[in-house]
């Protein structure tokens, strides 16, 4: 299907980035005319702008309602002024024109988000789909679909001989011998394959003929990740791991990683640099012992680093209980490690791992060795996570609270 295929969580952040894009254009448009002599700020404006709405998480249409949006819009928006104002010459630009850009562009932002999230989700102009199989993982497709109305229509089922039925009949619009006369009369635009069995239950030759009439052919696992941005691990094998897309981490792929790493980390660190003394400062009025935490973690190709923090928990902690996950209202951690942790402040001294090559600027987050001998007994394919470095964010700080 692909990274831009409808229904992917990438392809809508893509197109909510690029109408911010042009709303931030015109948001200048009529405060500054196009010439040779702009002021500073308005060359930083988009990207600053962007950047802060990619931080408050406002490319997040799936996680918020209409008034967490606002807030988190309001926020960037709080966030990118006090930032080009203090750019140089800002102040003889003008405050007002550029708190009319902003509040310009906050309006243009959301007025043709709210657009783009009524269009996509329109029945109208929802994609019809077959699946091949009546299983669990087929009932599952229709579930998915519910979840994410507008996306796709579902026109049912497709039987094979050896396919348990956990969906209702009424759904079961024939079988799997008759797929290109289905496809053709309900004018399918894409067929899963969503078989609990799928040995003696496809018919390859007929599946091709549908693929070269235009219709989109995926499995289950491809649609899970489409829809949800997450893997279904109890679906994949190792042919599905092969053959997928998102797997192929080629040299120039790395190596543009490092050095975007090397530039955000070197940024954002000397952004952050001057506020580490006074949050060593809060630290120890907080609790006796040492600013920093040192710890031991998992990085690329299995290899132990040690990972710096800044210490959020009572000094000897897991002297006597030995490492432990963290839990809710851990009393482990103290007043103002608290607040560290929910605001993410606690990690800021790993963008020196970043810097030292142990970590990336995005990547799974690294566990611990005890930890990560725990995971690996009981989920399956968890060390392949280790083929690219630790990031110090990843998908469950974007996507969990």
């Amino acid at each position: 299907m692909g990274l831009l295929a409808k229904g992917s969580l990438v392809r809508n952040k893509i197109i909510l980035q690029t109408g911010d894009v042009l709303a931030g254009i015109t948001a200048l448009v009529p405060v500054f005319p196009l010439g040779p002599q702009l002021p500073l700020w308005t060359l930083s404006f988009i990207p600053v702008v962007l950047l802060f709405s990619f931080l408050c998480e406002v490319y997040q249409p799936e996680k918020w309602t209409f008034k967490e949006r606002l807030l988190r819009s309001s926020l960037a928006l709080a966030f990118s002024f006090i930032l080009l104002f203090f750019l140089p010459n800002s102040q003889a630009a003008g405050f007002q024109k550029l708190l009319v850009s902003l509040v310009l562009f906050f309006v243009l932002q959301n007025g043709w988000q709210i657009l783009f999230h009524k269009s996509n989700d329109a029945l109208f102009f929802a994609e019809k789909i077959i699946v091949i199989g009546t299983g669990t993982a087929a009932k599952n497709v229709e579930n998915l679909i519910e979840e994410s109305p507008g996306k796709y229509t579902l026109l049912g089922y497709v039987e094979t001989p050896m396919d348990p039925i956990s969906v209702a009949g009424k759904d079961i619009i024939g079988h799997i011998d008759n797929i290109v006369e289905i496809a053709q009369n309900l004018h399918a635009r894409a067929i899963v394959l969503a078989l609990t069995e799928r040995r003696g239950n496809l018919v390859v030759d007929k599946l091709v003929t549908c693929k070269l009439m235009g219709v989109r052919i995926m499995d289950y696992p491809s649609f899970f990740e489409l829809m949800t941005g997450k893997i279904p691990v109890e679906h994949i094998n190792p042919s599905w791991l092969v053959q997928s897309n998102g797997f192929l981490i080629t040299p120039f792929i790395r190596s543009l990683k490092k050095v975007l790493d090397l530039i955000f980390s070197s940024i954002l660190l000397c952004i952050c640099l001057p506020f580490f003394p006074l949050i060593a400062i809060l630290i120890k009025l907080d609790s006796k012992g040492p600013i920093l935490y040192f710890q031991q973690r998992v990085g690329l190709n299995n290899k132990p680093f040690t990972i710096y923090k800044f210490r959020s928990m009572a000094r000897d902690s897991e002297k006597n209980i030995g490492a432990s996950w963290a839990r809710e209202n851990d009393p482990r951690v103290t007043p103002f490690g608290a607040f560290m942790r929910k605001t993410r402040i606690d990690e800021l001294p790993q963008l020196i791992n970043v810097l030292k090559g142990d970590m990336s600027f995005i990547g799974p987050r690294p566990e611990r060795p005890e930890f990560v001998e725990q995971i690996t007994k009981v989920t399956r394919y968890y060390s392949e996570r280790h083929a690219i470095k630790p990031g110090i964010t990843g998908w469950a700080q974007v996507m969990y609270p």
